[in-house]
């Protein structure tokens, strides 16, 4: 961005008078950023120079507070483009629809969506399938399914987006026949699941404990062409390690490297906590210690498996180290990662690691104060 606003200062040195375009797109890279006031700034700016906003420009900015959190300032400022003259689209209520439902305000969701419909604005597919995300997120599953049913009427084309968020949700209440039954559907409308359907079902079978399942749904997406993502990878890695058939794990763990699928933080952290659940702890650092010669650097989750498997088997100097390590660091531990050094305490430690170990805490208590 600073590039962007170089050029763009060296224009207006050139006397070159950038247009509502220019200082639209420059807006849209600010508000993307998250950097709001040099939006507002650019906003500003652009009126000051004679220029109109255009609907793009105050949907940009009210994008930019929703994303930021600000529902009440993006509220503000669709009330004045409406003041200006300039009438909110399907873009605007989609966007303040969305905000709304994303930060818990359901009532205030509805509201918008029927203040588009009596402004005479007609949803597209977005715009409902926003509203039915919302709805299986926030309210009535009912009502999003309702929704659904209003879309088929209106002859709208079907959206893979919306089936992915209702297949989501049955697997969510381990509905695996009616999950199934949606990509089924799916298929005979024409509309083609892609790597995220076929990895939101082969999760919800790992979860059920269908591991046979879940590997025959991974065929059926390889056989169809699709290429499996690093989620994908991750949850069939991680749910077969925890379920400790690691032979399988490191199969998919090899796999994905092979075929250009880089391991993030949680497919290494999958890998190291079902090896510490069978105490294969030195196979455990090896993978811990291949993450960060790849690059990929340990969060707590991390630490706090290899902590706890250090307590369980009794070698709390290992665990303090570990401990010390994360703070060295500025990985910040949680409930989680103390929860595993204390759980032992009354088994085999002495006086001397628990004094060391209740100053480590206090130190790091007063560190996350002092960043606060």
């Amino acid at each position: 961005m600073d590039d962007a606003r170089q050029q763009f200062s060296d224009m207006l040195k050139r006397n070159m008078i950038p247009d509502v375009v220019s200082y639209n797109t420059l807006i849209y890279g600010y508000c993307r950023i998250g950097n709001i006031w040099e939006a507002f700034l650019l906003f500003d700016e652009l009126r000051c120079r004679g220029l109109v906003p255009t609907v793009v420009t105050y949907n940009t900015l009210i994008d930019g507070l929703c994303r930021a959190g600000d529902l009440d300032l993006a509220q503000y400022l669709k009330d004045t483009m409406i003041s200006q003259g300039i009438s909110p689209d399907v873009f605007t209520y989609t966007i303040l629809v969305n905000g709304s439902y994303k930060l818990g305000n359901l009532s205030t969701a509805r509201d918008l969506f029927n203040e588009m419909l009596h402004n005479g604005l007609e949803p597209d597919r977005f715009a409902y399938t926003t509203q039915i995300v919302g709805e299986l997120k926030l309210g009535d599953p009912a009502r999003a399914f309702s929704i659904e049913e209003q879309i088929v009427a209106k002859e709208l084309p079907p959206d893979l987006i919306s089936y992915n968020v209702f297949v989501h949700w049955h697997s969510k209440l381990r509905d695996l026949k009616e999950t199934c039954s949606l990509l089924h559907k799916m298929i005979s409308i024409g509309l083609l699941p892609d790597h995220v359907t076929y990895t939101i079902i082969i999760h919800a079978y790992l979860e059920s404990g269908h591991l046979r399942k879940a590997r025959e749904m991974f065929h059926e997406m390889l056989r169809k062409g699709l290429s499996p993502s690093v989620v994908t990878y991750t949850v069939l890695i991680h749910g077969h390690a925890a379920k400790g058939f690691l032979a399988l794990a490191f199969i998919y763990f090899s796999e994905m490297q092979e075929t250009g699928v880089l391991p993030n933080v949680i497919t290494y952290n999958a890998m190291i906590n079902g090896l510490c659940k069978v105490r294969r702890i030195g196979q455990a650092y090896k993978i811990f210690a291949e993450m960060e010669a790849k690059g990929v650097l340990p969060n707590k989750y991390s630490y706090t498996i290899l902590i706890s498997e250090n307590c369980d088997i009794g070698n709390w100097q290992e665990s303090l180290r570990l401990y010390q390590e994360m703070l060295d660091r500025q990985i910040l531990p949680d409930s989680c990662t103390h929860s595993a050094l204390l759980k032992q305490l009354d088994k085999d430690c002495n006086l001397h690691a628990v004094r060391h170990l209740e100053s480590l805490i206090l130190d790091c208590k007063e560190s996350c104060s002092s960043k606060t």
